[in-house]
């Protein structure tokens, strides 16, 4: 949360008001003033709050029924006076500009990602002289990748040494936030705590070999700070149904794909129902969407570069910026 070095205190953080500037209020910091106005102990106070409200989301996810409850009363019942006031554990809230954004997600369980829109196929695999296999037509296909690699909008991402075509790829995620095992497709969504932007970093000329082995991806993808996720993870009672959100991807500021999660072949709620198949969804598990039509430099042939940002925008769930360094 506030700005820092490795040493910063990490919180959990509830953004407010435009999703382009918002207000970031400590949800810990609001809790343990309230538990101090009410006459505890500050120490008690401090030691409830954190444990209350962890800066871990997958904790939070855990019990995400009741955490969502609790968060939304908080949020809802907040004076301005909380608002701009300080407690125990410091400031309750932050402008944008004063905090680091670490991953909505600090760990999943598993981070799965699906080859989910028809048009990245086709193009991705045009340039690499294929076609689309008949078998994708038949269920959604994905790989699992490291949730090691997973950092947030406020990092760096890495750009591996041994590779000179780096890519970007313009995806959703939807984030579980109720275990489950054989989901039906009807039933997906109350298993969704919400969904986050994903920027699923490729190492391109290292896929075109690991391609030919029929065993990838695997130093294609999953590197260290190889997966971005944020900035934010936007709850599914903000997000209108079904999901059809313009997305884009700009590249030093200029546009470079464009597309919208409408054009998706396989929906969201038959990617959690894929997903969880004889294998139990566990809150906190990260599904990616796949890249929209256009969304990555190997369907356009052009190629970020070492310190290159990429702001993905998707609308509703704000934007992404990725800077790219080599290490």
């Amino acid at each position: 949360m506030p700005r820092g070095g490795p040493d910063a205190d990490v919180r959990l953080g509830l953004a407010t008001g435009s999703l382009e500037d918002p207000l970031v209020v400590d949800a810990a910091a609001v809790l343990a003033g309230r538990l101090l106005a009410e006459g505890g102990d500050p120490e008690r106070a401090v030691t409830l709050a954190r444990t209350l409200l962890p800066p871990s989301t997958v904790a939070l996810l855990g019990s995400w029924e009741r955490s969502r409850r609790e968060l939304a009363d908080l949020l809802d019942t907040l004076t301005d006076a909380e608002r701009d006031g300080t407690g125990p554990l410091g400031a309750h809230s932050y402008p944008r500009s004063a905090v680091r954004l670490l991953s909505p997600v600090d760990r999943p369980p598993t981070l799965r990602d699906f080859f989910a829109f028809e048009d990245h196929m086709v193009n991705a695999l045009k340039n690499l002289g294929k076609e689309v296999p008949p078998e994708w037509y038949e269920a959604p296909s994905h790989y699992v990748t490291r949730s090691a690699a997973v950092f947030g909008a406020d990092e760096t991402g890495q750009w591996p040494a041994y590779t000179e075509m780096l890519d970007y790829e313009l995806e959703f995620a939807v984030v579980i936030g109720k275990r489950g095992r054989d989901v039906a497709p009807e039933d997906a969504w109350s298993h969704i705590a919400g969904l986050t932007i994903f920027n699923d970093l490729s190492a391109r000329d290292v896929q075109r070999r690991e391609m030919g082995t029929r065993v990838g991806p695997a130093k294609t993808k999953g590197f260290d700070n190889g997966c971005a996720l944020g900035p934010y993870l936007v709850t599914t009672d903000e997000i209108a149904r079904p999901f059809a959100a313009g997305m884009r991807a700009l590249v030093n500021g200029a546009q470079w794909s464009s597309g919208t999660a409408a054009s998706i072949h396989w929906s969201i709620e038959q990617l959690v129902a894929h997903a969880s198949a004889g294998e139990t969804l566990q809150p906190g598990d990260v599904l990616g969407s796949g890249t929209v039509g256009t969304g990555a430099g190997i369907e356009i042939d052009r190629w970020i570069k070492p310190g290159d940002t990429i702001r993905l925008e998707i609308d509703g769930l704000g934007a992404l910026e990725t800077r790219v360094e080599r290490p």
